[in-house]
């Protein structure tokens, strides 16, 4: 069977703390013959550190934009520098105060309008080693996925319909409190699931998702079996044939047993 993990709220708890029956659980269904993948919205730069040693088979990131299979990349989908400045023009004329998730680093647009959240980012990102400021001539600044802030529908309406005009379409996720995930329209944690199991030829049956968040509904979608930890959304858990504990309270490792994946010891 294959099990597609999200990172923060699901394995971690919402305070960013491991509860201690996370690992020893997907150690357990790695010996049983499972294989694991996490399938997250972080893109490769901010790949989570915290996982290293975990017993992963694969890695789903940037809400399905790359994906690897035991070190193989199946996909991968960036903007060059000229589609990715088109882009910033685009995001800039409309208003837009975001941030840009690339592969290589999390840029910040200095003329871009501000937002209370956005030092926010900056320093999580600074910290990490991943800040970088826009420059016209930064050959790395491809553009994977945005996040940005708005209080109206309004404006992620135009951004969908702005960046479908120009050949390059967004859709935006609703992540509360005015932030908005904005990721390629054609890509999802979904279609990740989709690449990797029409792969390894796995029915839907035998395919397992884990979240807490309205970024993971595509990724419910596309596996037979959807798990809602205790702390998501009531809309969330709702689209879920099974909802599990809090992650603190040992969610993943009873919805495992819930499900057989492994036995209750």
């Amino acid at each position: 069977m294959l099990l597609f993990f999200d990172i923060d709220g699901t394995l971690f708890d919402d305070s960013r703390k491991l509860p201690a029956s996370v690992l020893p659980a997907m150690e357990k269904a790695h010996e049983n013959g499972h294989l694991l993948f996490i399938n997250t919205g972080r893109t490769l730069c901010n790949t989570d550190h915290r996982l290293d040693g975990f017993p992963v088979d694969g890695w789903i990131m940037g809400c399905g934009t790359r994906i690897v299979f035991r070190g193989e990349t199946l996909q991968s989908m960036e903007y060059d520098l000229p589609q990715s400045l088109r882009l910033r023009q685009l995001f800039l004329d409309l208003n837009v105060p975001l941030t840009y998730e690339c592969d290589t680093a999390i840029y910040f647009d200095p003329l871009a309008p501000s937002h209370p959240a956005i030092p926010l980012f900056r320093d999580f990102a600074r910290k990490a080693g991943l800040d970088r400021d826009i420059t016209e001539t930064d050959p790395e600044f491809r553009a994977v996925k945005m996040f940005c802030f708005s209080d109206t529908r309004d404006l992620i309406d135009r951004i969908e319909k702005e960046t479908a005009a120009i050949g390059m379409p967004y859709t935006a996720i609703d992540r509360g409190k005015g932030g908005w995930e904005v990721v390629p329209a054609a890509f999802s944690k979904g279609t990740g699931i989709d690449v990797i199991r029409q792969k390894l030829n796995v029915p839907l049956e035998d395919c397992f998702a884990f979240g807490d968040s309205r970024n993971d509904m595509p990724m419910f979608e596309h596996v037979g079996n959807s798990i809602a930890m205790g702390n998501a959304p009531e809309d969330v858990k709702a689209a879920c044939s099974y909802v599990t504990d809090l992650p603190e309270k040992d969610g993943i490792k009873k919805a495992m047993i819930h499900f057989g994946i492994i036995a209750d010891e």
